[in-house]
C-alpha cells in the first residue's frame, strides 16, 4: 500500500486545523515508506530457481531459539534478608504513622480543651487573679495541642520517620540502661528481713529462756557482756515492761560490713504487756546464720523507776544475814561446809549443766583442795555485801567468809533454779584469795662497831717575822 505525500500533508494540515497535536508533539514515532521499493514481496519462483550450495559447518550448528526473556522494569529483586528488613521497616513505619495519627488526634483534643479553657478565662476575667490564671492555662494547652497536632505531619516524611525511629530506639536504650542500674543498686543493697530473728529473740526472752539466748548469741557478744549481768538485765526488763505481745512496726533495717563480718541492725516498735517501747536488735552473721550481737530497749517515761525501787524489786530477803529465813544464805553456807568436809566432787555433781561445762570436775576438786590448804577450814559468813534474786529463778550472793587462816575472804556465788519451788543450784563460784603478808616478828639486825671519832682540827702555824 502506498501513501501519497499530498494526502499525508493534507492530513497533517487538516489535523493541525482541527487542533489535534502533531506527531512530534504527541510523542509518537513517524514512519516513512519509500515509493520506489513498492509493496510487493519477492516471488516464490525466484527462490525455487536458486542453485543450492554447500552449507558451511558453522552454519549447520543448531541455533538458539527465539525465546524472549521478560525482564520487569525497575530495580532487580532484593535478597531475602533485605526483604525481611524491608518488611520490618515497613511495619515500623506503619506503627510510627499510626502513632503519629493518634498523637494528632490527641493534639486536636488538647487544642479544643485549651480553647475551652481560654473561653472560661474570658468569662472569668472580671475576677482579678483567677481570670488571668485560667486564661494563661488555656493558652498553654492550646500551644501544646498545636505542637502535638503537627507531629503526625513530621512522621509522613522519610526524614521524619527516621527521626521518630531514632527517638524510639534512644528511649528504649536509656530505659534499659536505667533499669540495669537500678537492678544492680537494689541487688547490692539487698537487706534481709530481720523481723523473724528479732521476734524469736524477744519471745524467748519473755518466756525466761535468757540463758539459752546467751549461749546461742554471737561470740563477740559473749566477749563483751557477762552472762550473769545479761540474765539480770533481761529479767529486770521483763519485770518492768511485762510479757512480749507483738512487733507493731519495723522502723529501719541496716546491714554493714565490719572487721568481724556482716553486722545487721533492725529498729522496731514493740508492744509489751505494760507499755509500747522502741527496741533495737543487733545481729552478727556467724556460721551461716544470724546471731544476737546486742539488744537495747528504750523505756517510756511512765515506766522509769528509781534505783531504790529497782533494788527493792531484786532484794533476796529482808535480812540476808538471817540464815533461817534467807534461802540464798542457806545455799551458800551449805556449799562452803561441803568444801570444808572434802566433798568438792559432790558440789560439782549438784551444780547446773552450765557450771559443769565451764569447769572440769577434776580441776575443780584440785583447786578447792589448794584453797583449803591456803585458807584453812571454813568457819562462818561474817558479812553479806550483795544478795539479790531476779525473777525468782536467778540469784547472786556476795559475802565475806571467815576461815582458820584468813579473817575476811570474799566468796561470790551464782545460783539458778527452774522454778521457785526447786532448790538453788550452783551456777558460778569464785573465792578471792587474800594477798600474802610479810613476817610480823622480824629478827633485829646486830649492831656493828661504832666508827672512830674524827681527828681534832689543829690550827695552822703562824709565820715568823724577820728580826
Amino acid at each position: 500500500m502506498s501513501i501519497d505525500h499530498d494526502d499525508k500533508d493534507g492530513d497533517r494540515a487538516g489535523g493541525a486545523a482541527l487542533g489535534e497535536p502533531r506527531p512530534r508533539d504527541s510523542g509518537s514515532i513517524e514512519v516513512h515508506l519509500s515509493h520506489s521499493s513498492g509493496t510487493k514481496l519477492p516471488r516464490a519462483e525466484a527462490a525455487l530457481q536458486a542453485v543450492p550450495g554447500e552449507v558451511a559447518h558453522d552454519d549447520s550448528r543448531p541455533i538458539a531459539s527465539g525465546t524472549v526473556t521478560a525482564v520487569p522494569s525497575g530495580d532487580p529483586p532484593a535478597p531475602r534478608s533485605k526483604r525481611i528488613t524491608g518488611a520490618a521497616k515497613d511495619a515500623l513505619d506503619a506503627g510510627v504513622t499510626g502513632l503519629g495519627t493518634g498523637i494528632g488526634t490527641l493534639g486536636e483534643g488538647v487544642s479544643k480543651l485549651g480553647e475551652g479553657v481560654s473561653k472560661l478565662g474570658d468569662l472569668s476575667r472580671k475576677v482579678p487573679v483567677v481570670g488571668s490564671s485560667v486564661t494563661a492555662l488555656g493558652e498553654g494547652l492550646t500551644h501544646v495541642g498545636e505542637t502535638l497536632h503537627e507531629l503526625p505531619q513530621v512522621a509522613r516524611t522519610r526524614r521524619g520517620r527516621l527521626l521518630i525511629r531514632s527517638m524510639i530506639v534512644g528511649f528504649i536504650l536509656v530505659a534499659a540502661w536505667i533499669a540495669v542500674i537500678v537492678a544492680l543498686q537494689l541487688h547490692g543493697n539487698d537487706t534481709p528481713d530481720f523481723r523473724p530473728n528479732a521476734e524469736r529473740i524477744l519471745v524467748d526472752l519473755s518466756k525466761g529462756s535468757i540463758e539459752e539466748i546467751y549461749e546461742q548469741a554471737s561470740p563477740r557478744f559473749q566477749e563483751m557482756a557477762r552472762k550473769e549481768r545479761f540474765i539480770d538485765d533481761m529479767t529486770d526488763l521483763a519485770e518492768t515492761v511485762g510479757k512480749f505481745r507483738e512487733i507493731t512496726a519495723v522502723n529501719d533495717s541496716l546491714v554493714t560490713t565490719g572487721p568481724t563480718g556482716l553486722i545487721g541492725r533492725v529498729s522496731l516498735t514493740v508492744a509489751y504487756e505494760k507499755a509500747t517501747c522502741k527496741v533495737s536488735v543487733s545481729l552478727h552473721y556467724d556460721q551461716d546464720r544470724w546471731k544476737l550481737l546486742g539488744i537495747g530497749v528504750e523505756l517510756p517515761n511512765e515506766l522509769k523507776i528509781t534505783q531504790a525501787q529497782r533494788e527493792e524489786r531484786v532484794k533476796a530477803c529482808n535480812d540476808p544475814m538471817d540464815q533461817k529465813h534467807c534461802d540464798v544464805h542457806q545455799a551458800a553456807d551449805a556449799i562452803l561446809r561441803q568444801l570444808k568436809d572434802g566433798q568438792a566432787d559432790q558440789v560439782w555433781d549438784d551444780a547446773t549443766a552450765v557450771f559443769q561445762k565451764l569447769e572440769q570436775k577434776a580441776k575443780f576438786v584440785q583447786l578447792q583442795l589448794e584453797h583449803q590448804v591456803t585458807l584453812g577450814s571454813y568457819r562462818r559468813i561474817i558479812r553479806v555485801s550483795e544478795a539479790k534474786v531476779i525473777g525468782g529463778t536467778s540469784a547472786t550472793f556476795d559475802a565475806l567468809a571467815e576461815f582458820d587462816k584468813a579473817g575476811g575472804v570474799r566468796t561470790v556465788f551464782g545460783f539458778f533454779r527452774s522454778s521457785k519451788r526447786n532448790p538453788w543450784k550452783l551456777r558460778s563460784f569464785k573465792i578471792v584469795l587474800p594477798m600474802p603478808r610479810g613476817t610480823d616478828d622480824a629478827a633485829p639486825q646486830p649492831a656493828g662497831p661504832e666508827p672512830p671519832p674524827p681527828p681534832p682540827v689543829r690550827p695552822a702555824p703562824r709565820d715568823a717575822g724577820v728580826k
